[in-house]
């Protein structure tokens, strides 16, 4: 019998050692934590041959208004009565494990046997009496409550939820390893905005300030120089003058914060619409397939949230792209006009920025400019692309895979 007990729980050890890999493996295998969230709960609830789970995580970020609060931000196998508003007894209100939490006291798995939220919902619990309530712990402090639950009044045994605190703790690590990569990325993002305000600084003095002393000079010859020269000199002081606005057109627009509200063709349109002076910009879309809610915040249902963020941060991507293809091909192409084209497939849409202006030559380095549009699209799994146009001038083209609903 001793034998046979110390088997079964060395099967026991074994089969928690699996379960706590595959968990460690989804997350691993996926940066944003929510999803990978909300994956690993599956992923438990089913190993462990349960019906049930759901996650709170806590609002705390400094400045914010419901410090304390929570959010729920995964669940798994839901009950009619749980499921029912959109999970709206779990959205609503506290509960004993968020007290718990609030007041310091859930630092390791429990059972909570008398569950406020279970006993107010109406309707179909599938059966569901006890849950066990588990700490996501990462520095400095814990950050979410993991619930499970099954069909029946038994609790949880003090080695399942030992066992679950563990599975807390690796949950813990990925939110603190996902929040650490996320300030990374911010960090990454303001210096680049300090590098571009560094390079539009040089461009302003290379090129607009150069210009506009040219043209100085040439107004000076015709207004002192000889008769003969004046005609002359007035001609190229507008030239030179003109040139000097499409190339601050391009510099303020680079400036402009995107405008989005309208969907992302509206806002290429104002933008064609904007920078065209002396050189045409054109804006064609000839789908105008592609949703303005993709794009507005607000509009999503909490399953589709995930989806929206990114459909943002892609419609942010192509308007940014668009103003940099835009505003090279002002100060270099010596275009006569600039086409703006956006596409849209069944799982991608596509930007092209063109002219017929010079087009590339042989050998050309890639600018700050270009180097950060690359960057933008891979960090969207997007493919760019700058070649010279069939027929004469220049065409940057980027690709991007549509996101799909959650």
């Amino acid at each position: 019998m001793v034998i046979q007990s110390d088997q079964n729980r060395l099967e026991r050890r074994l089969g928690e050692l699996s379960t706590l890999n595959r968990i460690l493996e989804v997350l691993n295998s996926e940066a944003d934590f929510e999803r990978a969230l909300e994956t690993a709960l599956h992923e438990l609830v089913e190993l462990l041959g349960l019906s049930t789970g759901w996650v709170f995580l806590t609002r705390m970020e400094p400045g914010d208004a419901h410090q304390g609060g929570f959010s729920l931000a995964g669940f798994a196998g839901l009950p009619p009565a749980l499921d029912r508003g959109e999970q709206a007894c779990l959205r609503e209100a506290g509960c004993d494990c968020q007290w718990l939490f609030k007041k310091g006291r859930l630092d390791k798995g429990v059972n909570i046997v008398e569950c406020s939220r279970l006993e107010s919902a109406e309707g179909d619990k599938g059966g569901l009496e006890v849950h066990a309530s588990v700490p996501i712990l990462a520095e400095p402090g814990p950050v979410g409550i993991l619930n499970l639950a099954s069909p029946g009044p038994d609790p949880f045994d003090p080695e399942t939820l030992e066992f679950l605190t563990a599975v807390g703790r690796a949950l813990g690590l990925a939110f603190k390893r996902a929040r650490l990569q996320e300030q990374r990325t911010r960090e990454r993002e303001a210096l680049a905005t300090l590098e571009e305000r560094a390079r539009l600084a040089r461009e302003m003095h290379d090129s607009v300030a150069q210009l506009l002393f040219a043209a100085d000079l040439s107004l000076r010859v015709a207004r002192e120089g000889p008769n003969e020269q004046r005609e002359t000199a007035l001609e190229r002081s507008a030239l030179l003058v003109g040139s000097a606005l499409d190339e601050l057109r391009g510099l303020v627009e680079l400036l402009r914060p995107a405008d989005l509200s309208q969907g992302l063709e509206a806002a290429l349109c104002r933008l064609a619409e904007r920078v065209s002076g002396s050189v045409r910009v054109h804006f064609e879309s000839p789908a105008y397939g592609i949703p303005v809610a993709w794009f507005r915040r607000g509009v999503f249902s909490p399953s589709e949230a995930r989806g929206a963020e990114r459909g943002e941060e892609l419609a942010e991507a192509l308007y940014r792209i668009a103003q940099e293809g835009v505003h090279n091909a002002l100060k270099h192409a010596k275009a006569k006009n600039i086409w703006i084209r956006i596409e849209k497939k069944p799982k991608l849409v596509r930007l092209r920025v063109e002219d017929d202006g010079k087009g590339l030559p042989p050998r050309f380095s890639r600018g700050l400019g270009l180097l950060s549009l690359e960057e933008r699209a891979k960090s969207l799994q997007g493919t760019l692309r700058l070649g010279n146009r069939p027929g004469g001038g220049a065409k940057l083209e980027v690709a991007f895979p549509i996101p799909g609903k959650d």
